[in-house]
């Protein structure tokens, strides 16, 4: 019998503070559908590898001999739940087990997820939906409310951008549907130099999680008499003004956090490309085994004063993207 393969999508959500999860299945010559799940409250990595465990055992009873993919964020993946270590347990005993990225599937599974808040889902219950019931949803539903998406519009020149603004956030989560802004800085830059900066610590109105404090080094009381994220996003947008490009290291989730967080603080969002030092120098095609900050710091020789700390991450990246434009292989 020929291996089959079939697809698991995932992603996280919230709403109302409930843990919400979407998914899309595929299981080749039986059937294909998409389900919703209400979590309830709780810990966001506690929901999702608990619910993900409760579909995969589903899966795991009936269609162990097919090969299974899970397709669900990087970020969703590196979550630590308590049902983690289970679900890779049986994933490891389906036929053969990959994890690949999400992308194909997010637009899909965002539709499922404004399914089953039009069509409440009540705590703990999992909600079928054909196929065609979420295709017609995405064509022409009047029930649903769909984002105001836009694709990422990317700085293509050859040669560095003569002016912009390095960004970085630092947060509570690696999910931007959960991500709370703790730190922003923002350097203002105009032909290779340094002309403005912006800097402040932002209160996020609830306790930093320990990883997220261990990491940063930022405390409650840090942040205790900071501005709330809705002022410090205004203030931020009022310095990005009219720049054209916004640079950061995987710029495309600041960017994420800025959007959200400027649709919730009714405020202007920020109009330009930008330019992703990761996506850059993977271009490099240097003989590394990732292309994080730390590791590109290392090859290039630039001092990060205080990683994971948005000041120096800012400076360290500004140093990077003139590295890569120096190298004149980009």
């Amino acid at each position: 019998m020929m291996n089959q393969t079939m697809i698991l999508a995932a992603k996280l959500y919230e709403h109302n503070a409930e843990n919400r999860m979407a998914f899309y299945c595929l299981i080749p010559g039986v059937k294909e559908g998409c389900m919703a799940l209400n979590m309830g409250y709780g810990r966001a990595d506690r929901a999702f590898w608990s619910g993900l465990h409760r579909v995969v055992s589903i899966l795991h009873r009936s269609y162990r001999s097919f090969s299974i993919e899970l397709a669900v964020s990087p970020a969703l993946f590196s979550l630590v739940g308590n049902a983690r270590p289970n679900v890779l347990a049986m994933l490891e005993e389906f036929a053969s087990f990959r994890h690949i990225l999400c992308d194909p599937y997010h637009e899909r599974l965002d539709t499922v997820h404004k399914l089953s808040i039009v069509d409440p889902i009540k705590q703990g219950e999992l909600k079928g939906y054909k196929l065609k019931e979420v295709d017609a949803a995405e064509q022409s539903s009047p029930n649903i409310e769909r984002e105001n998406r836009r694709k990422f519009d990317y700085y293509s020149d050859l040669t560095m951008p003569s002016e912009g603004v390095v960004l970085d956030f630092e947060t509570t989560s690696p999910i931007v549907e959960y991500a709370k802004i703790i730190e922003i800085s923002a350097i203002k830059f105009k032909d290779g130099q340094v002309i403005d900066s912006f800097h402040t610590l932002v209160n996020p109105k609830s306790k930093i999680p320990k990883q997220v404090r261990e990491l940063t080094g930022i405390t409650d009381q840090d942040v205790s008499e900071m501005p709330t994220s809705f002022q410090a996003i205004k203030q931020l947008n009022k310095f990005l003004g009219g720049v054209p490009v916004l640079v950061g290291h995987n710029i495309q989730y600041d960017y994420r956090v800025l959007k959200a967080m400027s649709l919730k603080a009714k405020t202007r969002l920020w109009n330009g490309k930008l330019l992703c030092t990761m996506k850059q120098s993977r271009q490099l095609q240097l003989p590394i085994s990732n292309y994080d900050l730390a590791t590109l710091c290392e090859v290039f020789e630039i001092v990060n004063e205080q990683p994971h700390r948005a000041w120096s991450d800012t400076k360290a990246t500004f140093e990077l993207m003139k590295c890569i434009y120096h190298s004149q292989i980009v």
